[in-house]
């Protein structure tokens, strides 16, 4: 079981996207997964092994308790029944309170089909006649991450300060050679710092409204 699991599109979405989200959630005690469709086969001159050598990597560096390569083509991820069946066995297995998924709203195919597939997938893993054994699976949040300004005017409705992980983001997304994603990721956690003045920030995007406890789940902890 894990606390927090990413599903994504490609080797390096998540850490251009929400590494440092991860590697404080690692300062918390809490466990993390990731999901991936692909292996980034068509992305750039590297091939299908060097992309999944990479993932494992940034994986270690994350230091992932779960973590998954789907073999789906990619730029050829459709939101079909195939697909949303193969992650719901994942979505069951690790039973995460909060899943993380691509945004909708992008210029890539892929990611725009993995989130709605992680929605419905979402969804479907609740239902007990779904599944052979009547099992079921409820999450507490789904929240969504991008790095397509282009597309995606929207603002985050959630900034996430990651200065003080930072490194861990950097060493992430430098795992993924054969890709330079460094400069996209950081000119993106500087520009969220910006908004959320930070040094560096990350940002999600809610769909649906959450529940909390109390209003000191929102207040800032003071640093110590």
């Amino acid at each position: 079981m894990v606390d927090i699991l990413a599903v994504c599109a490609h080797p390096d979405d998540l850490e251009v996207c929400a590494a440092g989200i991860f590697a404080k959630a690692k300062k918390e005690g809490l466990k993390t997964g990731l999901v991936i469709f692909t292996k980034g086969e068509a992305g750039g001159h590297a091939q299908k092994c060097e992309r999944e050598a990479e993932a494992v990597k940034a994986s270690e560096i994350l230091q992932l308790d779960y973590f998954v390569m789907l073999d789906f083509p990619d730029a050829g991820v459709f939101f079909t029944k195939e697909t949303v069946d193969a992650l719901i066995p994942h979505l069951r297995k690790c039973s995460p309170r909060v899943v993380l998924t691509l945004l909708e709203k992008d210029y890539h195919p892929d990611h725009t089909a993995v989130s709605r597939i992680t929605k419905a997938a979402c969804f479907t893993a609740g239902l007990k006649k779904y599944a052979d054994d009547n099992s079921e699976w409820h999450y507490d949040a789904l929240l969504f991450f991008g790095a397509d300004n282009r597309t995606n005017m929207q603002r985050p409705d959630i900034y996430v300060d990651i200065s003080d992980v930072i490194e861990i983001k950097k060493r992430a997304c430098m795992a993924h050679r054969s890709q330079n994603v460094l400069p996209c990721a950081m000119d993106l956690a500087r520009e969220y710092g910006r908004d959320a003045k930070v040094d560096y920030a990350e940002g999600l995007f809610l769909e649906h409204s959450i529940t909390i406890d109390s209003l000191s789940d929102i207040m800032r902890k003071p640093k110590v």
